[in-house]
């Protein structure tokens, strides 16, 4: 490999971006694909932890994890040693201790460009750079801190300084990135530059470039063009990136996936194609640990577990399947509780070792509550009750319990601490503001065991709900505006036309959902309960599919038909196709629950299955 020269700070003041502290290449070549010593020369005035390290983030194939080094101090500055993928030419630096943002050059980050020798290549690391800021700005902001603005504007002008300076980079595949950005600021005078593009990527004689030419045929609407040349890359790369993905995707849209077909396929793809990608390989013993699971064979999932790149997957099915069995809450039933119990252990096993190994262990930390929570309420289905609050009362001290946690906290503390103990905590948690008609209910059930004065229960019980609903409102009107539904019309299984505001009247329940989201399908069971308790009374519930991965709109219809009929659920489900309704109602993740009144006023938007049921029972009593 190619040794290439780094550009240190003095150079990048060259193209603005300013730097009030120092990191750069200790030696003057940089060591490609091997361990290269940094240099971090703090700014003036700045205090540095001795446990401090450095934290740097950077796009391996849209892996953006990045990586971390323990700093050494040396003279007036430090060193730290790093060693990053051999793709990579740019990354972002700043300075942390735990979760803590230590200095990061005014919320910028420092800019560290690799491959750099000649101006190509600066080219690249530019975009490299621009890039990572557009996609993901958020993680840059929890992590490092920084304060960049990825809007498509900034992010267009960005790419133009650097073409002005580059313009051989207007050849370079990033250019349909640049294109896609400015066609969501100025569609139809991108139009011509994209058809110029997809010419030019036509002419050279590259898969790569080929498929990006498919692309942009395919955002013009030239559906012949497209096809023509996809047919023409198939002929000339019949084990090429196209071919390979599109063998891929068949096998994830295959209806019935056995263990015999999903070992064919994985056996056909890693010896057909050239490149086969380590992402896709993980979903096919993804599948197989499906499978594994349903047929509760151990045996086989720690063998497939074991060929899995990123074994956090594997915890997070686990846990899934786990949290499924579990019942969800304090009083439904558990099913194959033992079963879960393996399961739940197992995930919990997974996230705790990868705490160990990782250099940044808190990042996992919300992913070992939540395991840790589930493993907790199997624990207390078990009754092993002294156990479960021991997990569940670790994760209160880290503060990772939400609503539901602290309702399941609760209903533990009191099988161990008793109810005056109990009591106390539930009305602090109330005090606080904490929205919980679950905590309510015990605490009404607490006040009648203890025969204490029930007027008191009633005027706690009337200053939590006032404050809740006036923090909840404000907190709606803040995210939509007013806390009005939004009327929409969508149609559903049947085709058949559904409109919000003709349930005026009844109590709805939103529910978003996927047909590839393990959660969503995990609450299923439950929120089939409900459906079923509330049949016949002023209550409807609309499943709106959103989000889906459906080549067209009657694919998601037959797909999402199919799964709701072997489920057997007897759901009103309508299609949110272009997500249009999912963005107004501001859903960042899924399944979201909202909840709306009969007058047509949004009371919840994040309420879990059991509050759900409390929230609706006490509409039906208004």
């Amino acid at each position: 490999m190619k040794n290439s020269v780094v550009l240190l700070f003095l150079v990048c003041c060259n193209i603005a971006f300013s730097q009030i502290g120092k990191v750069y290449l200790k030696d003057s070549k940089f060591k490609n694909g091997k361990e290269n010593t940094y240099v971090y020369e703090p700014p003036k005035g700045a205090t540095i932890p001795s446990e401090a390290k450095v934290r740097v983030v950077y796009n391996n194939n849209f892996d953006f994890t990045g990586a971390g080094a323990s700093l050494i101090k040396k003279g007036n500055g430090y060193e730290f040693a790093l060693q990053v993928p051999d793709s990579i030419k740019y990354f972002v630096a700043a300075i942390v201790d735990g979760k803590k943002v230590i200095e990061n050059n005014t919320n910028t980050g420092y800019d560290v460009f690799l491959n750099s020798s000649n101006p190509t290549n600066m080219g690249k690391c530019i975009v490299e750079r621009i890039m990572l800021i557009s996609y993901v700005n958020n993680l840059l902001t929890s992590k490092l801190n920084l304060k960049l603005d990825s809007s498509p504007k900034n992010t267009v002008s960005e790419f133009n300084k650097m073409y002005a300076k580059y313009p051989k980079m207007k050849e370079d595949k990033s250019y349909e990135n640049y294109l896609y950005l400015k066609e969501s600021i100025n569609k139809e005078q991108t139009k011509t530059e994209m058809l110029a593009f997809a010419k030019k990527c036509q002419k050279k004689n590259s898969e790569d470039y080929l498929l990006i030419a498919t692309r942009l045929y395919g955002r013009l609407k030239m559906a012949d063009e497209k096809k023509k040349l996809e047919e023409q890359i198939t002929a000339k790369y019949p084990k090429g990136n196209f071919e390979s993905s599109k063998f891929f995707y068949d096998f994830m849209d295959h209806p019935d996936k056995t263990e015999t077909y999903v070992l064919e396929s994985l056996n056909h793809y890693t010896s057909s194609f050239d490149n086969v990608s380590t992402m896709y390989k993980d979903l096919f013993y993804m599948s197989l640990l499906k499978i594994y699971l349903n047929n509760k064979d151990l045996q086989k999932l720690d063998e497939c577990e074991s060929l899995l790149s990123n074994k956090n997957v594997a915890s997070g099915v686990y846990n899934d399947y786990a949290w499924n069995l579990s019942g969800q809450d304090l009083v439904t039933p558990a099913k194959d509780i033992d079963f879960a119990e393996k399961l739940s252990k197992k995930s919990l096993d997974i996230i705790t070792n990868m705490q160990k190994e990782s250099f940044f262990p808190e990042d996992l930390q919300g992913s070992y509550n939540t395991y840790a929570d589930t493993y907790a309420l199997i624990l207390y289905k078990q009754n092993k009750f002294d156990e479960a609050f021991q997990y569940q009362d670790k994760i209160n001290q880290l503060g990772g319990l939400d609503t539901g946690g602290k309702e399941r906290y609760a209903g533990m503390m009191e099988k161990v601490k008793g109810l005056e103990f109990t009591q106390k905590y539930i009305e602090t948690e109330l005090a606080n503001g904490v929205d919980s008609r679950v905590l309510l209910a015990q605490l009404e059930g607490i006040y009648k065991k203890s025969n204490l004065p029930l007027a008191e229960f009633n005027k706690i019980k009337e200053k939590a709900v006032g404050d809740a609903n006036a923090k909840n409102n404000a907190a709606l009107v803040e995210k939509y505006g007013s806390t009005q539904a939004i009327d929409f019309s969508l149609k559903n299984l049947d085709g058949k036309e559904v409109k919000l505001s003709d349930y005026k009247g009844k109590v709805v329940v939103l529910d978003f959902w996927a047909t590839w989201c393990g959660p969503c399908k995990a609450s299923f069971p439950n929120m089939q309960e409900l459906v079923t308790k509330y049949k016949g009374k002023d209550v409807e519930f609309l499943f709106v599919n959103t989000w889906e991965q459906g080549k067209e709109n009657s694919e998601t219809v037959k797909k999402v038909g199919t799964f709701i009929n072997d489920k057997k659920y007897s759901f009103n489900v309508v299609f949110d196709f272009d997500d249009s309704i999912t963005a107004k109602y501001k859903v960042q993740g899924i399944p979201t629950k909202i909840l709306i009144n009969k007058n047509g006023t949004i009371l919840s938007d994040n309420a879990s299955e059991q509050n759900l049921m409390n929230l609706i029972d006490e509409q039906l009593s208004l």
